[in-house]
C-alpha cells in the first residue's frame, strides 16, 4: 500500500521500519527542528533522522497543519492511508485526505487512557495490564473507532522507558497487521464506550514531589512511572533527594509520624508512609551523582527519626 507516516518520536520509528520493508511509503511528515540542550542548538525529530538516514520521503516539516498548502501537498502524494504515530492533532481537512482514512497507534487499550501520558498513567496507577490499540481517527482526542488491539502484562517493577520500548514494537506489529488488513479488505471496525473512558493527563514538574501521606505501593508505582520526567524527589536537609529507586512494603513495624526515616541500615533506609514504608535503594542528592542508598548514609551519617519533606 502507499503510505504517509506521520510523527515525531522515536516511539514510532519500530512501525516506520516496518511498514517500509512491505509497502511503499510516499511521504513522511514529522515536527520542525526544535532547540535543545544546554546550548538550544536546533535537532531534528527522532522521526525526521531515521527518515533521512533510509531516504524515505520526501519529509514534510509543516509549522501549520490548516496550511492549505500542506493539504496539497499531501494529496499529491497519492496516498491510500495515513500511518500517525506520536504526532500532533490533525484537522478533519488532512485526516480525512485518504481513502482508507487516518489511523493512529495509541499506547494503552482504548477507552482507558486517553491523553497525552498513557504509559506513565497506567504504571502510575498499578495497571498489571495494558497493550496498544489502532483506531481510526476522528475529532475527538484519542475517541476513533478501534481497528485493533494487542495487550500486554505489565511488569511489578517495570518503568516507563522499559515499557515505552516494550510497547513501541507491539504498536509496530499491530499496525502492519492493520495495514494488511486494509490491504485483504478484511477490515472491522467497533466504536468506543465513552463510559469506560479514563485520562492519562500530560505530566507535570509538580508531580515530582513525593506524598509521604500515600501507601508505599503508590508511591513506588510513582517513582516507576516518573521515570525519566518529571522523577521523584523529597526534601532533606532544605535540598533536593531524587529518589531514584524504592521497594514498597505493605506491612511495616515503623511507628512514627508520616515521612519519618524509620529505620536506617547498612544499604538501605526506610521512611513511614500512610500505609506501609518505603525501602529507599538508591537516590541522587541536589548537584551530585546517582548514588546507592548505602553510599548516601555513610556520606551523610543519615539518622532513624528525620522527617523528610
Amino acid at each position: 500500500m502507499n503510505i504517509v507516516f506521520m510523527g515525531s518520536a522515536d516511539f514510532g520509528i519500530p512501525a516506520l521500519e516496518k511498514l517500509a520493508h512491505k509497502h511503499t511509503i510516499k511521504g513522511v511528515v514529522t515536527t520542525p527542528a526544535k532547540p535543545r540542550g544546554r546550548g538550544l542548538k536546533l535537532a531534528e525529530s527522532p522521526v525526521f533522522e531515521y527518515a533521512k538516514t533510509h531516504r524515505l520521503g520526501p519529509i514534510l516539516k509543516p509549522p501549520r497543519l490548516k496550511d492549505p498548502q500542506f493539504a496539497e501537498q499531501l494529496k499529491n502524494l497519492n496516498a491510500e492511508v495515513f500511518v500517525v504515530i506520536a504526532y500532533r492533532i490533525l484537522p478533519r481537512e488532512i485526516f480525512s485526505i485518504p481513502e482508507f482514512g487516518t489511523i493512529n497507534v495509541h499506547a494503552s487499550l482504548l477507552p482507558k487512557y486517553r491523553g497525552a501520558a498513557p504509559i506513565h498513567r497506567a504504571i502510575e496507577a498499578g495497571e498489571k495490564e495494558t497493550g496498544v490499540t489502532v483506531f481510526r481517527i476522528d475529532e475527538g482526542i484519542d475517541t476513533g473507532e478501534i481497528l485493533l488491539q494487542k495487550k500486554t502484562a505489565v511488569g511489578s517493577k517495570e518503568t516507563t522507558p522499559e515499557l515505552y520500548t516494550r510497547l513501541s514494537t507491539l504498536g509496530a506489529d499491530a499496525i502492519e497487521e492493520v495495514v494488511e488488513k486494509f490491504h485483504t479488505g478484511t477490515i472491522q471496525s467497533i466504536r468506543q464506550s465513552d463510559e469506560l473512558e479514563s485520562k492519562a493527563p500530560k505530566l507535570s514538574r509538580s508531580e515530582a514531589l513525593i506524598d509521604w501521606g500515600l501507601t508505599s505501593g503508590q508511591i513506588f508505582n510513582k517513582i516507576r512511572a516518573f521515570k525519566p520526567f518529571p522523577g521523584s524527589y523529597t526534601i532533606y536537609n532544605k535540598k533536593r533527594l531524587s529518589v531514584e529507586w524504592a521497594e514498597a512494603h505493605r506491612e511495616c513495624e515503623c511507628s512514627g509520624q508520616v515521612g519519618e526515616i524509620c529505620a536506617v541500615e547498612r544499604d538501605y533506609f526506610m521512611v513511614k508512609c500512610g500505609s506501609g514504608c518505603l525501602k529507599i535503594l538508591e537516590v541522587k542528592p541536589e548537584g551530585r551523582k546517582k548514588m546507592d542508598a548505602g553510599a548516601f548514609v555513610r556520606g551523610t551519617k543519615l539518622k532513624k527519626g528525620t522527617v523528610l519533606g
